[in-house]
């Protein structure tokens, strides 16, 4: 029975934000990465190595870092002011097509958060997580495969016990052994697992895959028309040229369950109803007759 590691970064932020938005808030939380084959940990963490020498080998010569440990930050790749990056651009669909070749999946939860009425880091995270598993033990299960869920560090030099980390995780076990439907999620094993993205490969890859769908996200339903200064938005368009292999990658799942297809990708939209004049004409009418 092979094993299969689903490696998770995010992207946004699961603190408030205000609007217009502030500098440095964000009005989405992503979390996503990819599921690879463990028995091909080896040839895959080569291959995206040479990827990186080949399209950034100028930055890595110049970084205190060695070439396994330097990152092409996702947020970098996708970000607004790069949009017009032919490198990017490649290296990204180079990305892609390595998942593809790996046979790898693409999951994601996210946030479409409230300005108004916020939920707490922790809740959105256990949440994403929560669901996140839900989508990859059916992929396990389909595949006849068992699993790991390994996680970027955010909080790897805080002291032991303190962090989200920690929190996440024994949320998590919580979820798995005292909830029916955790109960059920019998191909995971073990607890998620928290490791440094300068280590593994896998975690680097998943930072690109959140960062792309947290843009494709955004430019689909926060700012479809590019760059709304009233809000505070920005825009994300230069993503949609990624679409149709973020399409192809994504899980879809071949059964169904409870009468519907389950997807890789899942988002939940918390954001504040701004109500139509439709709506305010109808309240008007009631109560002013």
């Amino acid at each position: 029975m092979p094993t299969w590691a689903l490696y998770l970064d995010e992207t946004g932020d699961t603190r408030g934000h205000s609007l217009p938005l502030k500098q440095g808030q964000t009005p989405v939380f992503t979390l996503g990465g990819v599921a690879l084959p463990l028995y091909l940990w080896r040839e895959f963490d080569r291959e995206y190595l040479y990827l990186k020498r080949e399209f950034f080998q100028q930055e890595i010569d110049k970084s205190s870092k060695d070439d396994t440990a330097w990152e092409a930050k996702g947020n970098n790749l996708i970000a607004p002011r790069n949009a017009a990056s032919e490198r990017n651009k490649i290296f990204t669909y180079r990305v892609l097509d390595k998942i593809k070749e790996f046979d790898g999946k693409i999951f994601s939860v996210n946030f479409l958060k409230s300005a108004r009425d916020p939920i707490s880091s922790v809740s959105i995270y256990t949440k994403a997580l929560q669901i996140m598993a839900e989508r990859f033990d059916i992929f396990l299960r389909e595949n006849n495969a068992k699993g790991v869920i390994i996680i970027d560090s955010r909080m790897a030099h805080t002291k032991k016990g303190s962090g989200l980390d920690y929190s996440v995780a024994k949320s998590y076990l919580s979820f798995i052994f005292g909830n029916e439907q955790g109960r059920q999620l019998k191909q995971i094993i073990e607890a998620p697992l928290f490791a440094d993205s300068a280590l593994t490969a896998g975690l680097q890859v998943a930072d690109i895959v959140a960062a792309l769908i947290y843009a494709d996200i955004y430019q689909h339903r926060i700012s479809p028309d590019g760059e709304n200064k009233e809000c505070g938005f920005v825009d994300y368009r230069h993503v949609k040229r990624h679409g149709k292999l973020l399409n192809e990658l994504e899980f879809k799942s071949q059964k169904k369950y409870d009468s519907r297809q389950i997807f890789g990708h899942r988002t939940l939209d918390h954001r504040d109803h701004i109500a139509s004049q439709q709506e305010i004409q109808k309240l008007r009418n009631k109560f002013h007759k």
